[in-house]
């Protein structure tokens, strides 16, 4: 099992003010007790440590991407054309969808990999049929 974490989950872990900030280090423990590998992309590492540095601030931003990074239990996907590619075409696809194209990115990502559970607080990843852990407390067990 792996699962695929998006950056509303790495700012909730961040920021002691976000609204989910104590279910996600319950979730985040869980996961870490279980041992479970958690699948990013290169988009969502980008995505997160830009947030951190414009809204709290450049050294938690430091400190939280060289967690990432040197976590043995965080796999970074590098984005591929054809990732690209695939994802354009579902961005473009859900014109009834407020999709981020890194949203398509990871939906692609996940569907390639075979992911299913994603560590998240959008809505958008139920919309294309992903099983979400992190938004309540019953949630932080797999």
């Amino acid at each position: 099992m792996k699962i695929f974490a998006d950056t509303g989950a790495w700012i909730a872990l961040a920021d002691k003010n976000d609204q989910y900030h104590n279910i996600a280090k319950k979730v985040y423990a869980s996961i870490q007790k279980e041992n479970i590998p958690i699948v990013i992309t290169d988009y969502i590492f980008d995505e997160t440590v830009t947030w951190l540095h414009y809204k709290i601030g450049h050294k938690i931003a430091c400190n939280w991407g060289n967690k990432i990074l040197g976590s043995h239990m965080v796999d970074i996907i590098k984005i591929s054309e054809e990732q690209i590619n695939l994802s354009w075409e579902l961005f473009q696809k859900y014109d009834d969808q407020k999709f981020s194209f890194t949203d398509c990115l990871s939906f692609t990502v996940m569907n390639l990999l075979g992911i299913n559970l994603v560590f998240t607080y959008d809505s958008h990843f139920s919309t294309m049929g992903f099983n979400i852990i992190g938004k309540k407390d019953s949630e932080s067990s797999f």
